[in-house]
This record gives C-alpha cells, structure tokens and sequence, in this order.
C-alpha cells in the first residue's frame, strides 16, 4: 500500500469515527432502569389515587391499577364526564384552585358524581332540534357526557363490550346515534354537514386512538371496577343508567 493509499484510509476510518461518535452524541440519551416506571408502579399509584371503592371481584389487579392512573393521573376523564355543578368535580370545601398553594393535601373527586356524565357540551353543530333538551331551533341536539359507570350488566361506559369501547376510542363511532345526520325521514334531533352525526363530537379520542389495546383494555376494566351511578333523569332515554 502506498503512501497515499494510507492516508486515505486513515482520513476515512476517521471520518467513520467522527460519525458514529456523532450519532452517539446526538441521539437519545440512555435511560437507566431505575428511572422508568413499571406497569406495576404505576397501577399501584393507580390503586392508591382511585377516588372510588373499587370492585375487584374477577379483575386483574393491574389492569384494574393502570386503567386508574390513566383516568385519574393523564387523562383527567372525570373533568368532562362529571355532571354540569361547578362543584361536581371537587366539592366546594376541596377545589385545589382555591386553596391555598401552601395546602397540597392529595384531592380526590366527588365519589357520588364520579364519571356519571351530564356535563352539557352545547349543540353539536348546525342542524333542527325541538325539545327542552335540546338547543333550539337552527342547532342540532346538546352534546352532553356519558355516563362511564357500569350499568346493570356490569359492563361499563353504558353497557359496551370490551370490543365495542375499543371500537369507539380508535374510530369516534356512536353507538347510542344521539345525534343522527339530518336527511330522508330524520327531519328533528338530527345535524347537518360538515358535522359527522356518526362519530363522537368532543370525545378526543382521534388523541386516544394513539394508545395500545393493552392501555385502553385497562381503562375498560378499571371502569367496570367503579361503582354505579344511576341517571334516571337523563334527557336521552337511551342513556338513562340503571345500577343492579
């Protein structure tokens, strides 16, 4: 090998080099075992923070646990799907923004409310509605929470299979076809183009679609762990919950 010849294989092996220590330097740093947190880690935070008894009679605890710290600790399900009192959600005496920032007891939601839906959300877009339920002529029916508790059967979410909750988080679809699209013989109740009267309208779950099966059957089984509350009054027949 001449001499050019090693200089040129010199010049490239550093170049590799400077590469390959590029990339290491550029990437993502390393995460050390004991900073990651396990599933079980965080279903036992979920297990502690529950404001709720729960059932868990035949439930994998750790389904049950993590379903409860995505709930209550990322997702915040509760602040929609609590019915419409300022109060509903904390309780007067235990709303954490009025309390003194000197005061960081550990809150926990109103067990009686809790994931009972009724919050009103407004129409769900342009459309004809009629009833006092709903919002007046020239808008469609009131977007209003579900009730996320088992009902009788002891399924959750009004009743939904495991299947059909997945169904619901990963395309919008409505089940309970509360608000229908205007056309042929649906002329009230009903909304019109561009809403999709098929697809839930404030639900964000184009965001929770992002989740794994693993993740969203444990938010299904954690629901099926609370109590149920009952909502005879419901303004939609088809969602009045009737506990066992």
């Amino acid at each position: 090998m001449t001499l050019k010849q090693i200089v040129k294989a010199t010049l490239a092996m550093s170049a590799v080099g400077m590469i390959v220590l590029s990339g290491m330097r550029l990437g993502p740093p390393k995460v050390h075992a004991d900073e990651q947190d396990s599933v079980q880690d965080l279903a036992e935070i979920g297990l502690k923070i529950s404001p709720v008894k729960l059932n868990l009679e035949g439930k994998d605890p750790t389904l049950v646990g993590l379903g409860s710290y995505i709930v209550n600790a990322q997702a915040d399900c509760n602040g929609c799907h609590t019915s419409s009192p300022a109060d509903a959600e904390y309780g007067a005496s235990n709303n954490p923004y009025l309390r003194s920032p000197l005061n960081n007891k550990p809150w926990k939601a109103q067990a009686q409310y809790y994931l009972g839906g009724g919050q009103i959300f407004g129409p769900a877009g342009p459309g004809v509605s009629s009833g006092v339920y709903f919002a007046g002529p020239g808008n469609g029916p009131l977007l209003i929470s579900r009730n996320l508790t088992p009902d009788h059967t002891g399924l959750p979410e009004g009743g939904h299979t495991l299947e059909q909750f997945l169904n619901i988080i990963r395309t919008g679809h409505d089940y309970d076809h509360l608000h229908p699209n205007c056309g042929g013989s649906v002329t009230t109740n009903c909304v019109n183009a561009p809403v999709n009267g098929d697809v839930l309208q404030v639900m964000p779950w184009p965001t929770f679609n992002n989740m794994t099966d693993y993740q969203l059957t444990a938010i299904w089984t954690y629901l099926s762990a609370i109590p149920c509350i009952a909502n005879t009054d419901s303004p939609y027949p088809n969602l009045v919950n009737q506990c066992p």
